[in-house]
């Protein structure tokens, strides 16, 4: 069988038989690919250990009839810290659940990888959630789909303050088109500011922004929501966020 060589983040794992599993790849070079790591759940193998979730790796491939296999694998970045904490473990896992979902198999998307990698990078340490919505907007912009939020989508008008935010029309209306979305929704204009700069940020200035909790939750629906109307789809990872928060908010109401 032909052998190639990827470098990729481990998104997805599943169970295959008694001792194989089967991984998704989001290579630099070569996409989304699924393959087959056999005896991979077998304690002595020496691919043990190696396919984490979230992982950094050098992987040797064999191309197969219809899952590729993996031969060889050598990690490059374990990103431990992101399974050790249950907070960045979350934000961790949305950020790969929206590379999962915005990409097609076999189609490379090198800028998504470099994004990808520096969101799990920087979670291990900075702020994850603040990391989370950067590589929102990161993702948004790759792909063709970055909001508009400083003028009107429709003709262009400066937009101040308070506004009309269309998902169906990617961006901020003015009053005089408001009635071109009925669905659009009323988005404040801490927000519409907080996410048009999250669109060209770069991770190490996250620290210099100091969002309260009633913001960073606006910004966070707004991204989320334009993100699965862009890419048909429902995302599970934040009902998962929310589900490890309730008992930390409950911790400290009663403490």
């Amino acid at each position: 069988m032909p052998v190639y060589k990827a470098e990729a983040i481990v998104l997805r794992r599943t169970n295959l038989g008694e001792a194989d599993r089967i991984v998704t790849l989001f290579c630099r070079d070569q996409g989304k690919v699924a393959a087959v790591a056999k005896g991979a759940r077998k304690p002595k193998s020496r691919l043990s250990g190696r396919l984490e979730l979230f992982s950094h790796v050098r992987l040797l491939l064999a191309v197969g009839r219809s899952l590729d296999v993996v031969s060889q694998v050598d990690v490059v970045h374990a990103h431990s810290p992101l399974r050790a904490d249950l907070e960045r473990l979350g934000f961790a896992a949305f950020a790969i659940e929206l590379t999962d979902r915005a990409t097609a198999d076999r189609e490379p998307a090198p800028e998504i990888f470099e994004s990808l990698c520096g969101a799990l990078e920087h979670m291990q340490e900075a702020d994850p959630q603040l990391v989370a919505l950067w590589f929102v907007a990161r993702l948004l912009v790759h792909t063709g789909y970055a909001p508009v939020t400083d003028q009107c989508q429709v003709c262009g008008r400066v937009v101040r303050g308070t506004s009309a935010f269309s998902y169906a029309l990617g961006g901020t209306l003015c009053e005089a088109d408001r009635h071109r979305d009925p669905d659009a929704i009323v988005v404040s204009a801490g927000a519409l500011h907080m996410v048009g700069g999250l669109l060209h940020a770069q991770p190490p200035a996250l620290g210099t922004l100091t969002p309260d909790r009633k913001l960073r939750s606006e910004v966070g629906g707004v991204l989320q929501r334009y993100a699965e109307y862009r890419w048909e789809t429902k995302l599970k990872s934040p009902g998962v966020i929310a589900a490890l928060a309730r008992p930390a908010r409950t911790q400290r109401r009663v403490n």
